[in-house]
């Protein structure tokens, strides 16, 4: 039986997996709503720095240069660009088509995962970062990613921990009626918003029970410093909490970061041998 928190959100106290009706946007007026540039603006060290990281965890579980990468949610080609700098042959996928035509590299198919790939396409490995949780069937996806690995090939999955310190702060928020810190976690009204929350052991539950063993479970940063203004106000929606909000989490920082508390997780799985 669901756990509902809010009218949208609801957790599943079985399994602890967190979920949301929320709908979905893409190539739709909800862009209108959200300023690119600012978004760019906000996350782009905070993509460089965790982009380098996980293409080094890759590197060192044996993808050597030249082995071939897809990058689901490739979004403006971060990724792409760190995959490439290490000597991977680097594709990316992208549904949104406002974002996709703001990407540097070429290698990006517009279009949603796994539909825009050929039944008989495989890859070294298959990159979802900050992706995942946006599908409405996660399963499906990952599922997908295993038919499209070569066996033995890496997927890679970092993602929003439900029992990171920023997400459990926001729920007891929510519960004393301060919603705007969930509704923001959530990415409410957005035109891609959440769908899915995992912790750590929904996500390896969610790979074991797809044909992959796991080769690594590691946190990535949750915030950066700079670019943090830019990150909370991409909606155009300036208020005092939002500002305050700002200054909350430029303090704690550090914390909000640490492994223990950090609100990402990056698994690293290995597809099993046929």
């Amino acid at each position: 039986m669901r756990r509902k928190i809010a009218e949208w959100s609801y957790r599943c106290p079985e399994c602890g997996l967190w979920g949301s009706t929320l709908p979905i946007g893409i190539n739709s007026e909800a862009h209108a709503g959200l300023d690119e540039d600012l978004r760019e603006t906000g996350l782009a060290d905070l993509r460089r720095h965790n982009n380098a990281v996980v293409v080094d965890r890759l590197v060192s579980q044996g993808l050597a240069p030249g082995a071939s990468l897809l990058d689901v949610g490739s979004a403006h080609g971060w990724f792409l660009a760190a995959a490439e700098e290490r000597g991977l042959r680097a594709q990316g996928v992208e549904p949104d088509e406002a974002v996709a035509a703001r990407a540097a590299s070429s290698a990006v198919r517009v279009g949603f995962f796994p539909d825009v790939l050929d039944a008989d396409e495989r890859f070294s490995a298959i990159t979802y970062n900050d992706v995942l949780e946006h599908f409405p069937d996660a399963g499906a996806a990952v599922a997908a990613s295993a038919d499209h690995l070569e066996p033995g090939g890496l997927l890679s999955v970092n993602i929003p921990n439900s029992k990171g310190l920023f997400y459990r702060l926001a729920v007891v928020c929510h519960a004393l009626g301060l919603r705007s810190a969930y509704e923001r976690l959530w990415q409410l009204g957005l035109p891609s918003p959440h769908l899915w929350y995992f912790d750590r052991d929904t996500l390896v539950r969610l790979g074991r029970r797809h044909g992959f063993d796991v080769v690594s479970v590691d946190a990535l940063d949750s915030v950066r410093r700079a670019g943090l203004w830019q990150r909370a106000h991409s909606d155009r929606k300036v208020s005092p909490v939002s500002a305050l909000g700002v200054v909350a989490v430029w303090l704690a920082a550090p914390l909000f970061n640490a492994s223990r508390t950090s609100d990402i997780i990056h698994v690293v799985f290995r597809r099993r041998a046929d």
